[in-house]
Parts: C-alpha cells; structure tokens; sequence
C-alpha cells in the first residue's frame, strides 16, 4: 500500500509539473501573439495617416514584414516545444541554435531580399531565459528585415551577418550588413519608422544597451545584454508618445 501510494504521489507530481509548463507555455504564445497583434495595428495606423496609395510592392513588404515576425515567434515556440525540460522551465534557451534557423529562414521566405545572403556566427555559449528569448529574437528579426530593405537601395544582392557570442557572462548579439550605413543626419536612437521603434522598445524592456556604428561601407547594429539585467513587461506600443 505504501508502495502504491508512493507511486501514486511521484505521478502527480509529475502530472503537476506538466501542467505548470504547459501553462506557461500557453501564457506566453498569449502574449507573443498579442505582441504581435499590436504592432501589426500600429503598423496599419501609419499607413493609414501616410494618406497615400500603397504600391503593390510596398503592401507586399508590409504584408511580409508582419509574416516574418509571426514566423520568428513561432520558430522560437518550436525551439522551445523541443526541449520542454530546459526552454519552459527555469534553464536557457540556445539562442545561437535559434538565430541560425531564422537566417536560414528569412532569406528563403522574404521576397525582397533577393539574393542577399544572411549568415550566422556563433562563438557558443549564447544561452538567454526564456523571457529573454522572444524579444532578443524580435529584435534580430527587425534589424535583419531593416538591412534587406535600407541597405542596398540600388537593389544589388548584399551581405547581412548575425552573430552572438558571450561575454562576461552576458551576451552580445551584432547584425552587420555591407551597405550604404545611415545618413548623417539620421539617429536610429529617435528617428526611423515602426521596424526602429520595435527594435528601440524592445531593447528598452530588455535593458540591453544598443549602439549602431555606421561607416562609408555598412552598418553594425549592437545589442549587449547584461548578465544580471531584469526583463520587465514588453509594451505593445513601443516609443508611443
């Protein structure tokens, strides 16, 4: 009796644990998707104060910027779902793992980006929580489908690089791209569209720093996270005055 009833409470237990990640794992594709739904309306609110026509191509890089955000939360969820012991509990997520699947994946999905190649470099070791993971992820996203769009304007097939490596026990991500970098009179720490705005908010929420080093011959965006930053709460609405 003893027996069974031991057996009994290590299968609860069990059940118990199960519960609590599968609940977990619902709160935050809730929430992802919630994030996403809300700069999808943000999105659609400056086209509509634009109070011009859209061209097929502009609506179609619309379309495909929302879809490449959707696809980058639920790659992430797959990751995830596959080591449910380590990604849904209290262990890190393999960011460097995850960054190259979304390489791999926005270069064949996107159709403005043309012949661009994106790479990824890993040094190991770039492991986030996994309330880190979704935002750090957004971020990479954004600043990648940036680079496909501002980099070449001219249309001529470039190079885009993500790489991550950790460093004092936190992690630095860097997206580099060999174009024609940003104007002089441009600040990406205020200035830009929605795709700035994310990547601006997202950083904040993070509490990771974010310096952007443009030059004659490309532009490298830099993310570093601290190892003992806190994550607070993502606001759908990023920089909304």
């Amino acid at each position: 009796m003893d027996v069974e009833h031991r057996e009994f409470g290590d299968a609860a237990v069990r059940r118990a644990g199960s519960d609590d990640r599968l609940s977990e794992a619902q709160h935050r594709i809730a929430n992802n998707l919630a994030l996403i739904a809300g700069y999808t309306r943000l999105q659609a609110t400056r086209l509509y104060k634009a109070d011009r026509p859209l061209s097929a191509r502009e609506a179609c890089i619309a379309l495909e910027e929302v879809a490449a955000r959707i696809e980058t939360v639920g790659e992430l969820h797959r990751l995830l779902s596959d080591a449910p012991g380590h990604g849904l509990g209290g262990g890190g997520v393999d960011l460097g793992r995850f960054l190259a699947k979304l390489c791999t994946s926005l270069m064949q999905t996107v159709s403005f980006a043309g012949d661009t190649v994106i790479t990824h470099r890993d040094s190991g070791g770039c492991m986030v929580r996994p309330d880190q993971a979704t935002p750090v992820a957004l971020i990479v996203s954004e600043l990648v489908t940036n680079a496909l769009k501002y980099a070449h304007p001219t249309g001529v097939a470039g190079r885009i690089r993500v790489s991550c490596r950790s460093v004092g026990g936190g992690l630095v991500v860097e997206v580099t791209d060999d174009g024609v970098g940003l104007s002089e009179d441009f600040n990406p720490l205020s200035d830009g569209g929605l795709g700035f705005r994310v990547v601006r908010g997202l950083a904040r929420q993070l509490g990771a720093d974010l310096v952007y080093e443009s030059g004659d011959i490309g532009l490298t965006v830099r993310l570093t996270l601290g190892a003992d930053e806190e994550h607070r709460v993502i606001p759908l609405w990023p920089d909304r005055d």
